[in-house]
């Protein structure tokens, strides 16, 4: 159980520990691998959600999930990455939370994937929380608890 003291610093207002949907480099399910590719060549992420045309994440697709998922594919066969739809080769295994989602499920998922999902319960997405600025937030609490509290170690006697 993370202590209420760090949840409450983490969760002080600054800078939005989600991006939202409307800043994400997102796919549709329908478009093609080359489109993907192009998305992903100009975004800064290497791996980015798949929406479907609801604004629902279905899953996510990287440049790995493309050069692995056919024989003999390359990236610079634009007639074959034409002919393929991304929901064809997306990893459909998403790490998702609720926006009512709780800092130890955000941090649990953040431990193997780069960023957590945030959807409404209909599936809406709504953004995304990255590993990055969690781990931006946790390096602020560390530099800076010493400063607003008094940090009194507890003594385990033990006979």
């Amino acid at each position: 159980m993370i202590s209420k003291v760090i949840k409450d610093m983490f969760n002080r207002p600054t800078e939005n520990l989600m991006i939202p949907a409307s800043d994400v480099a997102t796919c549709n399910e329908e478009d093609t691998l080359l489109h993907a590719v192009l998305v992903l060549s100009n975004s800064s992420y290497q791996i980015i959600p798949v929406i479907d045309s609801e604004n629902h994440v279905r899953g996510l697709i990287s440049i790995s999930n493309i050069v692995t998922s056919f024989d003999n594919l390359s990236l610079f066969d634009e007639e074959k990455l034409n002919a393929i739809k991304v929901k064809e080769v997306m990893n459909q295994v998403v790490p998702i939370l609720f926006d009512n989602y709780d800092l130890e499920d955000v941090l649990r998922l953040l431990v193997n994937n780069n960023f957590v999902c945030i959807t409404h319960k209909n599936g809406y997405f709504l953004g995304i929380i990255p590993r990055k600025v969690a781990l931006e937030r946790f390096t602020h609490i560390a530099h800076n608890i010493d400063s607003e509290y008094d940090l009194v170690e507890k003594v385990n006697n033990l006979v």
